[in-house]
């Protein structure tokens, strides 16, 4: 509908003319109504209407005094007069400032209606004719800019007289995009509004757009893209390349951020990813460490550490720069080694109760994105940890000495035990002296020895061997620890459990004799 501003001193006059003419079936609507020539310029700017039917003798302003101000400020609107003079003048003035049209009064309702036909077809023709041309222009633009970021061109010619310009990337993730329920041009130009210096251009068909920010002060733009973030949550993924001040360098900029744009599954969770945040150094980290460590956060129920192991995990993934399978292949692997590990220290059957090892690695299977498996690992295992494994009116030495029993096979010292239980070492040392009655690394050899002594009473068994299951490196060093504890060499333990011993193991007894 076209909007039609009624101005005239006379009330009934505005609403006769409401009234006679079938504003509808004319394709307008009476969208207001000036009391007078002032009131009426002003309403011309606030209602911004496409037609003004204006009176020529009204008190202050006369209509065309009015018609000449409005376009002396620009407004962008077609005028007709009505009014019950005839004077020539009137209509002389009328004709210089482009009226559409001189209707007398009384109103004749045909030559209204005739008259307001012709200028609607004017009005749609503009406007029709504008919208081509916008188009058009555009379009041309787009064109050129998107040579520009194909490296095509230089940006010479277009860009000229800009200072600076930022370039980011936006590509659309949900479903709806690419099934073309939605289209992320038409919400990112919505968004964008009336923003200035700011150039959209089609990257891929409906899924990702460029943006071109020009002239923006430092750090404008990203602003911009993390409140449109903000709104669109998940839907979208934006990266942005270096800040640059050449047209020439536009083209590179834009390459960074297509890089970028490559890592969205280890960046999934960031409203922004620009090349500082990059942690990519292509290097191989050690993954099979975090296994020992994080199972020590789940068994001693420390989840705060439990979070910051995992986030340490999740960038030792991003350094390595893995690709989305590669991620989730070193994420199942750890959930595995952690139902080893539990399997091992409190049983298959107990584990099987506390930990759907299989569920977990399906949904890991199914995430978008490295920050989704992390945040279902973590809360898997804080489940786990607050449940099964929660502090309860235990103490913390018998939480340390639980956790000792579990893993004696593996290295410990009084130093990682205190890391691991927030304690400094030396306190550590003292309280758990008092605890036990025995010193950290005494109580460790018992129970040590104690396993080994199981161990040997086992055909299946050598010595060396049994020196690696239950922590010692060094065979010699386990021989003379079991004498001190048992009295006898590991061979002659053996042999006393009518178990024999091995060639090699009798070597190993010679040289330590």
């Amino acid at each position: 509908m076209l909007k039609v501003l009624l101005v005239d001193d006379e009330p009934n006059i505005r609403a006769g003319i409401k009234m006679i003419i079938p504003w509808d079936e004319l394709g307008f609507e009476v969208c207001g109504e000036g009391e007078n020539g002032e009131d009426g310029l002003k309403k011309i700017f606030e209602l911004k209407p496409d037609l003004v039917l204006a009176d020529v003798r009204m008190p202050g302003m006369t209509g065309i005094q009015l018609i000449e101000a409005a376009k002396n400020q620009g407004a962008d609107c077609r005028f007709m007069i009505v009014s019950g003079y005839s004077d020539f003048t009137y209509a002389k003035e009328a004709i210089s400032l482009g009226v559409e049209g001189f209707i007398l009064k009384p109103i004749d309702e045909d030559e209204l209606t005739e008259n307001l036909k012709t200028v609607r077809d004017k009005i749609l023709a503009d406007k029709e004719r504008t919208i081509r041309e916008n188009e058009s222009g555009e379009y041309l633009r787009e064109q050129k800019l998107r040579s520009i970021l194909m490296g095509e061109s230089n940006g010479e010619n277009i860009l000229s007289g800009c200072t600076s310009f930022d370039i980011a990337l936006i590509e659309a993730v949900h479903p709806d995009y690419s099934s073309g329920q939605r289209n992320i041009v038409n919400e990112i130009k919505d968004f964008l509004g009336n923003t200035e210096d700011c150039d959209i251009v089609s990257a891929h068909l409906l899924t990702s757009i460029a943006v071109i920010f020009r002239n923006k002060p430092d750090g404008e733009a990203a602003d911009i893209l993390r409140r449109f973030k903000q709104l669109h949550g998940g839907d979208v993924f934006i990266t942005m390349g270096e800040r640059t001040a050449d047209p020439s360098q536009i083209r590179n900029s834009y390459l960074s951020a297509e890089a970028l744009m490559r890592d969205r599954f280890l960046y999934s969770d960031c409203e922004l990813l620009t090349p500082e945040m990059r942690t990519d150094t292509r290097e191989e980290a050690d993954l099979d460490s975090y296994a020992d460590t994080i199972y020590a956060f789940i068994e001693i129920n420390d989840t705060a550490k439990l979070k910051k192991c995992m986030d340490d995990f999740c960038n030792s993934l991003r350094k390595c720069g893995y690709s989305a399978e590669r991620c989730k292949v070193a994420c199942i692997t750890l959930v595995m080694d952690i139902n080893t590990k539990m399997i091992k220290n409190i049983g298959e059957k107990k584990t099987e109760q506390i930990f759907n090892c299989d569920l977990l690695r399906d949904k890991i299977g199914s995430c978008g994105g490295l920050f989704d498996i992390i945040e279902l690992m973590q809360q898997t295992f804080t489940e786990i940890s607050n449940v099964h494994f929660g502090k309860t009116t235990k103490s913390t030495m018998e939480r340390v000495v639980r956790y000792i029993q579990a893993n004696y096979n593996q290295e410990l010292r009084l130093e990682m035990l205190a890391g691991i239980f927030g304690y400094n070492s030396a306190y550590l040392g003292k309280v758990f002296h008092q605890y036990t009655g025995e010193n950290f690394n005494n109580y460790l050899d018992k129970i040590r020895i104690t396993e080994a002594k199981r161990l040997l009473s086992m055909e299946e068994y050598k010595v060396y061997k049994v020196a690696e299951m239950v922590g010692y490196t060094n065979i010699n060093y386990f021989h003379n620890k079991f004498k001190k504890y048992v009295g006898v060499s590991p061979l002659s333990y053996k042999k006393s459990c009518g178990k024999g011993g091995s060639e090699s193991d009798s070597e190993s007894e010679e040289n330590d004799e």
